[in-house]
């Protein structure tokens, strides 16, 4: 790509992915009603629909595979085409599902789909941004104001899901699907960032090669190691409160629109304190998702108190609310730094292998986390169950900061060599 062409990319996709981001992050109209659609509408037990999260999980594992492959051979934008519509199947067949089959079944297409997004879009962005040593801090902005204006996107969305659900409840869903379709729209007006050449790799199996270098030197990184687990449980547990926290205050009867007002809240106070991730990491440096994630399992741990007590005391429903305002303030923060934190120190060689690690460690835990999630809420009230989350929650990020304090946030020269390999600054 000669330079003039490679400006005109740069422009386009850094002008571009905020845009792409803040509609595509994730599914618009369709979480919180999704949970009421599963359980009310399709008969789904709540145990059932934590259990099909877990297969999303386990599909995320298989998945990360093939979408590896699909992001080096087709490219970054191709494969971002792709994974944008295998959302628009995934849509259609929750929409038409008559089963449990056809819900875990359509969790394989989400799984593929979002193995190959959670990759490529973070790897299409920093490949877009020109080589310079504010480069973290260009990609930190860029990342965190599409996700804050999907947060704020998110909470119109759903409020208005909530009324909309009242009237029928497919119309929700269909709105979702239309957004959907809109995102691949909009995938298409990328610039492929590399060479087209650069697919040729995979028949030539030179491509097995670099996957296999690239990984080593994952393994052999104790900070993308530290960065990677971390990340990757976080991701569980957040994942598992997606679904635990709408059934709680379902457990008090709050109806549709009222739950859906109370999460579009929730959603605005996300979206602003994702502009305050570079206050935050400047605050705490390699303490920061540490202290973001013990904070998260605080919250999870007096939500489920409160709601232990609420059964006597209802005035505690505000207190169960309060705790999610936190934990969404920290969620906002928590996701721009981590995707900047992996970027750290990477070019395009090794990019889109952090991603996929991550994606695919994550898979694997979010599986048991949910499978675990599942076995609890099946056995005991929804209350006690955040309880027990919390409580673990909380002792792993004990553990978790002992193990990172030396490994992550470090300045550039405080790093082995090795770990700089990658840094598209030190090998210039």
């Amino acid at each position: 790509m000669i330079e003039k062409d490679k400006v005109q990319m740069r422009k386009r996709n850094m002008k571009l992915f905020p845009i792409y981001r803040m509609l595509g992050w994730d599914y618009i109209f369709f979480y919180t009603t999704n949970f009421l659609f599963l359980t009310q509408v399709k008969g789904i037990h709540p145990a059932d629909v934590v259990l099909i999260d877990s297969f999303y999980a386990l599909f995320g594992i298989i998945m990360q595979v093939p979408a590896t492959f699909i992001i080096e051979y087709l490219g970054r934008k191709r494969s971002m085409i792709l994974a944008n519509f295998c959302n628009c199947i995934y849509m259609l067949v929750v929409m038409f599902s008559t089963n449990l089959f056809n819900l875990i079944t359509a969790e394989l297409l989400s799984s593929l789909a979002f193995g190959i997004k959670e990759t490529v879009d973070p790897a299409l962005l920093n490949e877009s941004i020109p080589p310079s040593r504010y480069k973290s801090k260009i990609f930190a902005k860029i990342s965190q104001k599409g996700m804050a204006n999907y947060y704020i996107m998110n909470a119109i969305a759903t409020v208005l899901a909530g009324f909309f659900y009242d009237i029928n409840p497919y119309i929700p869903i269909t709105l979702s699907l239309i957004i959907t379709i809109l995102v691949t729209m909009i995938s298409t007006r990328f610039i492929e960032p590399q060479n087209e050449k650069k697919k040729h790799k995979v028949q030539e199996f030179n491509q097995l090669k670099e996957i296999k270098d690239s990984f080593k030197f994952i393994l052999k990184s104790e900070r993308l190691k530290a960065l990677i687990l971390f990340s990757a449980i976080s991701g569980g547990v957040i994942s598992l409160m997606s679904t635990y926290e709408v059934s709680l205050l379902e457990d008090f009867d709050i109806s549709a629109k009222y739950l859906c007002m109370i999460f579009a809240i929730l959603g605005i106070i996300s979206g602003i304190l994702a502009k305050k991730q570079e206050a935050f990491h400047e605050k705490y440096r390699n303490k920061s998702l540490c202290t973001l994630f013990g904070m998260i399992g605080g919250t999870i741990l007096i939500a489920g108190l409160c709601g232990i007590i609420a059964k006597q005391y209802s005035v505690l429903i505000i207190g169960i609310i309060i705790t999610y305002m936190i934990r969404y303030s920290c969620q906002g923060m928590y996701y721009p730094l981590t995707e900047r934190y992996l970027r750290n120190f990477s070019n395009e060689k090794i990019d889109t292998k952090i991603f996929t690690a991550k994606n695919f460690l994550k898979s694997i835990l979010s599986a048991v986390i949910g499978i675990m999630g599942s076995f609890l809420l099946d056995r005991m009230n929804i209350s006690y169950c955040m309880f027990i989350v919390g409580f673990l929650t909380i002792l792993v990020t004990i553990l978790m900061s002992q193990y990172m304090k030396t490994r992550v946030g470090l300045k550039p020269e405080e790093y082995a060599k090795e770990e700089l390999q990658f840094d598209e600054l030190e090998n210039r």
